[in-house]
């Protein structure tokens, strides 16, 4: 009867040691494994293939919007119930010109394309967007794409989030701020202000 406790402990502490054993071994493969393919998250940015790398903490442009211009289908969804819930579900498809100045004749530095859907659920006044868009940037030294995704409202600036990049933006993270700064008539332009946390 002595021996069966004495025979218990011992193979506990046999499987602890073989467990011990595992888990080092699985980490000496992995690192093995991490070191034989390249891969790490520090990737030296002379490394990467393409642009040079963005690695400013700030970009701003302004995109140049002109409503009625097939740029802009106003009519990719139609509203859910419009007679019970007004232009809620409503969605937009856009592509505009980004431009380096506030100016329409200012350096063009590329497209911003996306949608938006409206989620305002109630009829109001209160614009309450859910936009999603892609900014193709090329200003002759950095190349590449942002995407951005947020609520936009009536009240400016708008808060969105970067959620990913491509090219010299590869990885962005971050948040930036959207302003309306010019409303005449059917032309409407907004200041981008992209704040980077890589």
């Amino acid at each position: 009867m002595a021996a069966a406790p004495s025979m218990t402990g011992r193979t506990a502490n046999m499987m602890i040691v073989a467990l011990l054993f595992g888990l080092l071994i699985h980490r000496a493969s992995q690192s093995a494994v991490a070191e034989g393919s390249g891969s790490s998250c520090n990737i030296h940015a002379a490394t990467w293939p393409g642009p040079p790398p963005f690695r400013e903490c700030r970009l701003q442009y302004y995109v140049q919007v002109f409503v009625g211009n097939p740029s802009l289908n106003q009519n990719l969804l139609p509203p859910l119930n419009e007679s019970f819930s007004g232009s809620f579900g409503h969605g937009e498809l856009f592509a505009f010109n980004a431009t380096e100045g506030p100016e329409q004749t200012s350096s063009r530095v590329g497209s911003v394309r996306g949608f938006t859907i409206d989620s305002a659920y109630k009829a109001s006044d209160i614009i309450d967007l859910i936009e999603v868009e892609l900014i193709s940037y090329d200003d002759g030294n950095y190349k590449g794409t942002i995407q951005i995704q947020g609520e936009i409202r009536a009240i400016s600036p708008n808060e969105v989030a970067i959620v990913g990049g491509t090219g010299s933006f590869r990885g962005a993270r971050g948040f930036g701020l959207i302003e309306r700064v010019l409303l005449d008539g059917p032309y409407r332009r907004f200041h981008h202000d992209l704040h980077f946390i890589y």
